[in-house]
């Protein structure tokens, strides 16, 4: 069963060319319509997701966070495989291993589409570069602390 909390891909922040992605959840690839198989090794900026409305000030703030290796969130107008948009909540955490330096990206999505719609003026929802963000930097434990006992990525 996917939910909000399992839509996400790991991608590796000391990639030569780029920043490929190393691994997507089950979630993410129902969430968008890819397969595995299509995503992995892509840039994990996902401008495979990006469409007609995607916002270009969007595009660059993650293009900013990974390049500064911050975190950031905002909202932002994906596209599906089959073309149907979505309204996502992003995340974006750098992970660090126990020398602090960033290893891995972590890219979490949940679909907002639904209370985006409700929450928004119609003016603002189709405005192409209506889009709210945040970047910070991170004080997170390295990626060996930061995995539980049961070997999975812990909230903090």
């Amino acid at each position: 069963m996917a939910g909000s909390d399992s839509n996400f891909l790991l991608g590796n922040a000391q990639g030569r060319h780029g920043y490929p992605i190393v691994y997507c959840s089950d979630g993410f690839c129902e969430l968008t319509g890819f397969a595995r198989t299509e995503v992995m090794r892509k840039n994990c900026a996902c401008r495979f997701l990006h469409g007609d409305e995607s916002s270009e000030h969007a595009v660059g703030q993650v293009d900013k966070a990974l390049e500064s290796q911050q975190e950031y969130q905002g909202e932002v107008r994906f596209y599906r495989k089959n073309g149907n948009p979505f309204w996502c909540l992003l995340d974006i955490v750098p992970i660090k291993n126990e020398t602090g330096e960033v290893v891995l990206f972590l890219f979490s999505f949940k679909d907002i589409s639904e209370s985006y719609g409700k929450s928004q003026h119609s003016s603002r929802r189709n405005s192409v570069s209506d889009v709210t963000h945040h970047s910070r930097k991170t004080n997170r434990p390295p990626f060996s602390q930061a995995m539980s006992e049961e070997g999975r990525l812990s909230p903090t």
